[in-house]
């Protein structure tokens, strides 16, 4: 009846989904039911008369060793979680509830494998601190790394790029991209018939088995879909149902991507797009706020900002700077004639026209109207001043070209050096506007 009954108790315990087991004073295995295998790939007779601690993960041996002593002195231990290492490598999380047999001289206890809850409670509050992340990041920059950071403790994920498609239709510009192998801020061409080329065109997400260590290289014929396994994983960044990139990560060639690891990307490619839309409206309001919006041209404000930090840096290291305040002369005249749209189309072949007599150091900017005005910094040599003056005269000998109309108009400027005309912006500006004024009578005069 004894023998019937344990066989049947036997059955029952090895149809259960955690695994029993009972453990000598050595913490070797004296019993473990057959649920094992699943939990830990190890069959019962391979973990029987073997040691515990030989399937501890190394981070945990020393506390479970110090819970197993308690157990022995009689503390019951209902939720006690370690980490065991399976046959094949891989991790489980394991919750345990253990009590000390003193008759037997034996520790029982039940085993219950938390792997995916913990995997789903690690999940959740990475979303919640990737939507944090999204949402303070200072820049896209940090919004990347951060990001990688979070996603590589739920998703293999050794490789991350984030390539955003440039103005050009067959290049992506690498925005950020963790292998080292690749430079950022770095236009590539897009390679026809890849895997990223058809998630950038069609906006899929692609799973793609690895052949090389470029994600641009990803053959197409090899792209396997979501429904399958590779280790590319490749997912569009999609804004106002406009494709504006992807986000590519790999895996080592054991591991692979699964529906949960992609539902959990294109969450994340949300998050991204999301970011980068906030990031661009704020740049453009910045933009609009410090820049002209007829010509692009550096206002007012902005120019005025350059020119006070030009003017602490020249008195640092003791050099000179220019400033430069022109005024149109004959704009007036052009504007009543043609009208207003001809007016603003003039005014942004004259800024065309400044900007390129001077540096790509040099601040040239629209201070309203018809005036302009040129920030000219490390002035080394005498006469660098007056060279690009007289470019910029020179400049405006050739007629605009209106819609086939051509014009002439002239221009007068007026100059302005650090410090002897002035060591603060006001006094510059003022000096400036003054010597402008007295280029144009001059130049009146000489019409007369």
């Amino acid at each position: 009846m004894n023998t019937r009954f344990n066989e049947i108790a036997t059955r029952v315990v090895d149809l259960l989904m955690d695994v029993v087991c009972v453990v000598d004073q050595e913490g070797n295995f004296v019993y473990i039911s057959s649920t094992c295998e699943k939990v830990f790939g190890y069959k019962q007779e391979e973990m029987i008369g073997t040691n515990m601690i030989n399937y501890i993960h190394p981070d945990d041996r020393e506390k479970t060793l110090a819970v197993a002593g308690e157990i022995m002195r009689g503390e019951e231990q209902p939720y006690f979680e370690n980490r065991y290492v399976r046959k094949d490598g891989k991790t489980v999380y394991i919750m345990w509830s253990a009590r000390w047999s003193e008759n037997d001289k034996v520790r029982v206890a039940v085993a219950r494998d938390v792997t995916e809850y913990k995997r789903f409670e690690r999940t959740q509050n990475s979303i919640y601190k990737l939507s944090q992340i999204a949402h303070q990041a200072s820049d896209l920059t940090e919004l990347f790394q951060q990001s990688h950071q979070i996603i590589k403790g739920f998703i293999a994920a050794d490789t991350f790029i984030v390539a955003l498609k440039h103005n050009e239709k067959s290049s992506i510009k690498l925005a950020y991209c963790s292998d080292g192998a690749r430079t950022e801020d770095t236009n590539y061409q897009l390679i026809q018939n890849t895997a990223l080329e058809d998630v950038l065109i069609n906006g899929k997400t692609v799973v793609a088995i690895k052949q090389n260590n470029d994600a641009a290289l990803i053959a197409k014929r090899n792209s396997v879909g979501v429904q399958g396994k590779g280790n590319w994983l490749a997912v569009p960044l999609i804004a106002q149902e406009t494709i504006v990139g992807a986000i590519i990560i790999c895996a080592t060639e054991k591991d692979s991507y699964s529906k949960k690891d992609i539902k959990l990307m294109e969450f994340v490619a949300e998050q991204i797009t999301a970011t980068i839309e906030r990031k661009e409206y704020e740049q453009k309001l910045h933009h609009l706020a410090s820049h002209d919006w007829l010509t692009g041209l550096p206002n007012r404000l902005l120019f005025n900002d350059r020119l006070d930090v030009a003017i602490k840096r020249a008195k640092r290291v003791n050099e000179q700077l220019a400033l430069l305040y022109m005024d149109l002369d004959g704009f007036k005249e052009v504007n009543d004639t043609f009208g207003h749209s001809k007016g603003d189309l003039l005014l942004s072949k004259v800024a065309i026209r400044i900007q390129a007599c001077v540096r790509e150091s040099d601040t040239v900017a629209r201070m309203g109207g018809d005036e302009f005005t040129v920030l000219l910094t490390e002035l080394h040599a005498e006469g660098d001043t007056e060279l690009i003056v007289d470019k910029i005269r020179q400049a405006f000998i050739e007629p605009f070209v209106l819609d086939g109309a051509e014009v002439a108009i002239g221009i007068s400027i007026g100059i302005a050096i650090y410090p002897s005309s002035g060591e603060d912006s006001e006094a510059l500006l003022r000096n400036a506007d003054r010597a402008m004024y007295d280029d144009k009578r001059h130049n009146n005069s000489n019409k007369i």
